[in-house]
C-alpha cells in the first residue's frame, strides 16, 4: 500500500505554509517538528534519475528539496516513515529492514525526484563495538544486506569466534551469516621444510658438501 502526502502552500506566515493531508492510509504522517532535532541531511536533486537514500534502522535523515513539493509518496510504509517539515524538507526514518521508493512531485504535478530507500543495520556502530571488544582481531569484516549481517575474514580462536557471533546476534538475531575462518598459529598448508629453520655451522677449512647433519 502506498502512502501519499499532499503539501498545500500559501503566501502567508511559515506556520500556515505547512499543511499535510493524508490521502491514503499508511505510515506517512504529518506533524510539527523542528529540523534542528533531525539527523543528518541530504540534498535532493531535481532529476529523473533515481537517487539513493541509505538509512539505518531506527534513525532518520532530513531530505532537502531545491523547490517546494506538492506531494510525496512512500511505496512501502513498513520500511520507512516520512514526515513533512516544510514544503522543502522531509524527515525520513528507517522503520523496517529492506528497500522502498520515495517519490516527490513538484507544483506542476511532475515527478521532481525519486529515491531508492535502503534501510539496513548500523554496521558502523557494530564495527566500533567489535574494535573495542576484540581489538586484536584486525582481519574481521562486517557487511549488511537488508536484515542480514555477514561476518568474514579470519579470527584467532574458537573462543573469539563465539564472542564475535554473540555480539553479532545481539544486533541481528538469527540473521547472522558466518564466513569467518579460524587461523592457526602455523598455517595448515605449510611444508615441513618451512616449519623448522636449520642452522649449519661450517668448520673453517672444510668444504660445505663435507658437513654431515
Amino acid at each position: 500500500m502506498k502512502s501519499i502526502i499532499t503539501v498545500k502552500t500559501r503566501n502567508t506566515s511559515f506556520a500556515s505554509v505547512i499543511a499535510g493531508t493524508i490521502v491514503a492510509a499508511g505510515s506517512l504522517l504529518w506533524q510539527p517538528l523542528l529540523a534542528s532535532s533531525s539527523g543528518p541531511m541530504i540534498s535532493a536533486h531535481a532529476s529523473k534519475h533515481v537517487q539513493e537514500l541509505d538509512l539505518v534502522l531506527g534513525k532518520s535523515t532530513v531530505v532537502d528539496v531545491p523547490v517546494a513539493i506538492k506531494r510525496a509518496s512512500l511505496a512501502d510504509p513498513a520500511i520507512a516513515d516520512a514526515i513533512v517539515l516544510s514544503p522543502k524538507q522531509i524527515y525520513v526514518t528507517g522503520k523496517g529492514y529492506g528497500s522502498t521508493n520515495l517519490t516527490l512531485w513538484g507544483k506542476d504535478d511532475q515527478i521532481l525526484a525519486i529515491f531508492d530507500v535502503e534501510v539496513a543495520l548500523d554496521v558502523a556502530r557494530l564495527t566500533e563495538q567489535f574494535n573495542r571488544l576484540l581489538p586484536e582481531e584486525t582481519n574481521l569484516h562486517l557487511a549488511s544486506s537488508n536484515d542480514h549481517l555477514t561476518l568474514s575474514g579470519t579470527i584467532s580462536s574458537p573462543a573469539k569466534l563465539s564472542q564475535a557471533l554473540a555480539v553479532a546476534e545481539a544486533y541481528a538475531p538469527k540473521k547472522v551469516i558466518n564466513l569467518l575462518k579460524i587461523y592457526p598459529d602455523v598455517p595448515s598448508d605449510a611444508k615441513p621444510g618451512e616449519l623448522d629453520q636449520v642452522t649449519v655451522e661450517v668448520i673453517r677449512g672444510t668444504a660445505v658438501n663435507a658437513v654431515k647433519f
